[in-house]
């Protein structure tokens, strides 16, 4: 079993997909062998399973559907005691994992939120309405992410900011970090 699981969905990273992967793959922890990634893919794009080779991650073909179905999807095949979805500003592995890895099931937190510090006023007010935002990346421990059920699988873009509500709702421990 992984200490954690990344879990990208190909429709949402787009072209972005193959730099993303690049980063975490040069990142030296990645080399540890205690992280997974895993892309799902419902865009049937034939350059896929070769930018999956390349980069040594697994691809989860599934049919189209919304967000939150194909993120399930990837939950039920990963194997990692922490889920993590990025969110569009992930830079590499999270400076923070690296100790939570250490201590996994004695963290003080259910859920992390890593947020990314917007220059912007307009931007961080519209990161405070909306709680978060598609450059969040979001990291939940397996248990809280089954006690909840998961992702609402009809939910499009609102399938990530509705699992933080119900998280909070649930009274997981969150942790808001800063990138």
């Amino acid at each position: 079993m992984y200490a954690s699981s990344i879990l990208f969905d190909a429709r949402s990273f787009g072209a972005q997909l193959p730099r993303h992967l690049g980063v975490l793959k040069r990142d030296p922890r990645y080399g540890e062998g205690k992280h997974e990634l895993l892309v799902v893919d419902d865009t049937g794009d034939r350059r896929l399973p070769g930018l999956a080779s390349r980069f040594g991650v697994t691809l989860l073909p599934c049919p189209r559907c919304p967000l939150g179905e194909r993120l399930n999807g990837a939950v039920a095949a990963s194997q990692g005691e922490l889920l993590l979805f990025p969110g569009g500003a992930l830079h590499g592995f999270p400076a923070w994992l690296d100790n939570q890895l250490s201590d996994i099931g004695q963290q003080g937190w259910d859920a992390a939120l890593l947020g990314v510090q917007h220059r912007s006023v307009l931007l961080r007010l519209l990161n405070w309405l909306y709680r978060a935002s598609p450059t969040d990346t979001i990291c939940v421990t397996r248990p809280w992410f089954e006690r909840i059920g998961g992702f609402d699988p009809e939910l499009e873009h609102d399938a990530i900011p509705e699992l933080i509500e119900r998280l909070r709702a649930c009274q997981a421990r969150i942790s808001i970090e800063g990138a």
